[in-house]
């Protein structure tokens, strides 16, 4: 499985749906589970695979059966393109496929349909769905949902498309007792206790990630403000994607538009650590430990699943007040105890001419709220506080919540399916 996104939801969910209702589940043998690995968007990632759960979930991900064409009751697909193809073999099965759509829109390409050359793209997948009522969807967040309006009915939307968040382990993802890992980590990047360390761990460092905004942000704080107590810890994805040559990219325009000069960027990189390999869990919860504040002032994301393991990792975040980590940053905020936890940067959602949402922030309020929020971000809070904040986002996003509200779906499903 590789490390990608979606092979780590995937991973999280069958891992914890498993515990729960496979053959020793704590509520009883109520699946039998039988998985087939799909293409990947890529061919080249097939060499990349690598297991970096824990012992106990990399054991149980190894036992899942493989799919030998066993008569199954409902199929779950998680791929990119999205998978709505029917076979002879499966026409009758109903079929749940997941999605996201980080801009709140679904272009025809992002689905997976052997279509006819003469029929809009559009206009063939609404009606395929019309008449093949046995796909389901599901997405972890209502930005993203919007998307599926364009090819299903008012009423089709409501019956079998259904929101259902992304979660986190907190087993995996939590605040250490001590400070020594911190400690550590922090001397090894050549980090003093009173720098102020950021990070983002976006992995793919596409523009919609904002790490543009936070290069940016930083070459303003460090080279012309003078604030040389700001590092910044990124990791990329080399396994998967030229992590090393976006980030250049993104140097090669910041000199071409007059924002940076040589200098600066030489500069900018001694405050800079940067990590291409594949880490466990263990060690990107080691990151989240050592950093003082998770910066993500993304322009569009399909949910944000790192913002919520740093805020189940005892770490501050900064975020956009608009986007898909609106719908559980305001509930952790609110209802959660996570108000000491989170800072909002402004932003306002905006439309461009080919129809996507996303942000629209401005360089100087991400600036203006890092310096404002600078002695907040090195206090440590009180661990009642993270106590109660954790035990928030283990009753509304651990990876249990969504396996439950996964199986309740998938027995609506399999009745409403029963019936027709």
């Amino acid at each position: 499985m590789v490390q990608h996104s979606y092979g780590q939801v995937l991973a999280f969910t069958l891992i914890h749906m498993y515990k729960l209702y496979g053959p020793n589940g704590k509520l009883g043998h109520k699946i039998d589970f039988y998985v087939t690995e799909a293409e990947y968007f890529r061919p080249e990632w097939n060499k990349t695979k690598k297991l970096v759960y824990s012992e106990e979930y990399n054991a149980i991900l190894r036992d899942l059966k493989e799919y030998n064409g066993e008569e199954v009751d409902l199929i779950y697909r998680q791929t990119y393109p999205y998978n709505i193809n029917v076979t002879d073999a499966n026409r009758r099965v109903p079929k749940c496929v997941f999605y996201t759509s980080e801009y709140s829109k679904l272009d025809s390409m992002f689905f997976q349909l052997v279509k006819p050359p003469d029929v809009l793209p559009e206009v063939y997948i609404s009606s395929f769905l019309s008449e093949n009522n046995n796909i389901y969807f599901t997405s972890p967040s209502i930005w993203s949902s919007r998307g599926m309006t364009r090819y299903l009915t008012c009423d089709d939307y409501r019956v079998r498309n259904r929101t259902i968040t992304h979660g986190v382990d907190t087993t995996v993802f939590f605040r250490h007792d001590t400070q020594t890992t911190r400690n550590e980590l922090r001397q090894s990047y050549n980090v003093k206790e009173d720098d102020i360390l950021l990070i983002n761990v976006g992995g793919a460092m596409t523009s919609n990630k904002g790490i543009r905004f936070v290069l940016h942000a930083l070459h303003v704080l460090v080279n012309l403000m003078g604030h040389t107590h700001y590092k910044l810890i990124l990791k990329g994805s080399g396994d998967l994607y030229p992590s090393i040559q976006i980030l250049e990219t993104y140097f090669d325009s910041f000199q071409r538009e007059k924002l940076m000069t040589p200098n600066d960027i030489n500069t900018l990189l001694n405050h800079i650590i940067f990590t291409n390999e594949t880490l466990s869990y263990s060690q990107i919860n080691d990151l989240y430990n050592a950093a003082d504040v998770y910066v993500s002032p993304y322009l569009a994301e399909g949910f944000g699943l790192t913002m919520l393991e740093a805020l189940a990792s005892g770490l501050q975040v900064l975020v956009p007040r608009t986007g898909s980590t609106k719908e559980y940053i305001d509930d952790i905020f609110a209802n959660g105890n996570g108000n000491e936890f989170i800072t909002f940067v402004d932003s306002t959602v905006i439309q461009d001419k080919d129809g996507n949402y996303k942000n629209d922030i401005k360089l100087h309020d991400i600036v203006n709220t890092l310096l404002t929020n600078e002695l907040n971000f090195k206090t440590s809070k009180p661990d009642n506080m993270y106590i109660q904040m954790k035990s928030y986002i283990e009753t509304q996003y651990s990876w249990y919540k969504v396996s439950t509200l996964l199986y309740d779906y998938f027995l609506d499903i399999h009745s409403t399916f029963e019936k027709g």
